[in-house]
């Protein structure tokens, strides 16, 4: 295979990359961190989609440790400038990224998907719609995974054509694999950012919350269109004319789609550990409880007077994601609630504010004068009481 000798000389374009993908996947590993603290500490609700989501970033962590290493060795480099040894090299880490880039990103968007089923898999319907979803992403990302090593005779022919040759497949055959796979990719962020907006809209309840709710579950918009992206520029892989400068542009995408689809699969149940902060600041300068509501009084009766209190309770939501959406699909957080608490003649809120159930119930004793009572007879005295001294029945 002729190498042709490309114009612009000798440049190297690895270091950027390399500085941006290490970047945003220091950024990716600080926000699942908080994500497990706000889980374990917070809501006490560690579980299986957040295990996943250790298990994407993990993937990603490896895939771009494995393209660090082919930085080394010249990738980032024109081809023809390369020695035989670093491009055999700088290729076969490349190679080896690849799968673990793509586990990185399916196993990202099942993460998601378990966030969707709590909050939305309140019907039958749209559990087998996403669990359906799941098994998608599943196979089709791990057929594409196979078809990566599968492709040649002998797989080290993938990076070493010349020393270990073998029959392999056209290298257009591994771009249409990319291209159906990117379609299914794509088409399934654009599915978990409309989702929730949709249902999201047909809730009762004010504008502001509405969008704010939407946009915090539909970041994955910007995972959309990083997959749209990247499946354009899945041409260059088939060039292996010049492979250690091609596919790097390529692979910019791949870690910027990832990293999105983590930040955007994880940002949604921060939501408690920002609460705690903004609770923790207030205390300090002494303020009053944001999530505090004051009451209605409806009045007071003749004959009458009254001494109120409050009986506050706070109720832990059952799961991080109800932190988001009450169970059962209710009002979301930070709406109010108006409540009527038949025979205490007052109102309470609840608030549904980050995480916690607030619950606020006030109450009023009313006391009515006895008019058989002696006068500067106090109204808490009972009137058995009153009717003990008369009788001479008190000691």
């Amino acid at each position: 295979m002729s190498i042709p000798r490309p114009e612009g000389g000798d440049i190297n374009i690895g270091p950027s990359i390399m500085a941006e993908g290490w970047t945003l996947y220091t950024l990716c590993t600080f926000v699942v961190a908080a994500r497990v603290f706000t889980q374990i500490k917070l809501t006490q609700n560690f579980g299986t989609g957040d295990i996943v989501m250790i298990g994407a970033l993990v993937f990603g962590l490896l895939q771009l440790t494995m393209q660090t290493l082919a930085f080394t060795h010249g990738w980032g480099r024109h081809f023809f400038f390369l020695t035989d040894e670093q491009r055999v090299n700088a290729m076969e880490f490349v190679f080896v990224s690849e799968p673990m880039a793509i586990m990185c990103s399916t196993l990202g968007r099942v993460s998601f998907m378990y966030l969707m089923l709590r909050l939305f898999g309140n019907t039958k319907k749209r559990r087998w719609f996403l669990y359906g979803l799941m098994a998608q992403q599943l196979i089709v990302n791990l057929f594409t995974c196979i078809t990566i090593f599968t492709q040649c005779g002998n797989v080290h022919s993938l990076w070493n054509p010349v020393g270990e040759p073998s029959k392999c497949w056209n290298p257009d055959v591994q771009t249409d694999t990319g291209y159906v796979q990117g379609v299914f990719n794509s088409a399934t962020d654009l599915i978990l950012t409309v989702m929730p907006i949709s249902i999201f809209y047909t809730l009762q309840m004010d504008l502001r919350i509405k969008l704010g709710l939407a946009g915090l579950l539909g970041l994955s918009v910007f995972a959309f269109a990083a997959s749209i992206v990247k499946t354009v520029m899945l041409k260059n892989l088939g060039v292996r004319a010049d492979y250690t400068y091609n596919t790097v542009l390529f692979f910019r995408w791949v870690i910027v789609e990832n990293t999105l689809v983590i930040v955007a699969s994880s940002v949604p149940l921060l939501r408690p550990l920002f609460s705690a902060a903004k609770k923790a600041t207030k205390t300090h300068y002494g303020s009053n409880s944001a999530y505090e509501l004051g009451s209605r009084q409806n009045g007071s009766s003749a004959f009458a007077y009254a001494k109120s209190g409050s009986n506050s309770k706070s109720l832990q939501a059952s799961s991080s994601e109800e932190n988001i959406l009450p169970a059962g699909g209710g009002v979301p957080l930070g709406t109010k609630e108006r409540v009527q608490h038949f025979g205490s003649g007052r109102e309470g809120d609840v608030d549904l504010e980050q995480g916690v159930i607030k619950k606020e119930v006030h109450y009023q004793v009313k006391y009515e004068r006895d008019p058989s009572a002696p006068a500067g007879l106090s109204p808490e005295s009972s009137k058995w009481d009153l009717d003990a001294k008369s009788t001479g029945g008190s000691k």
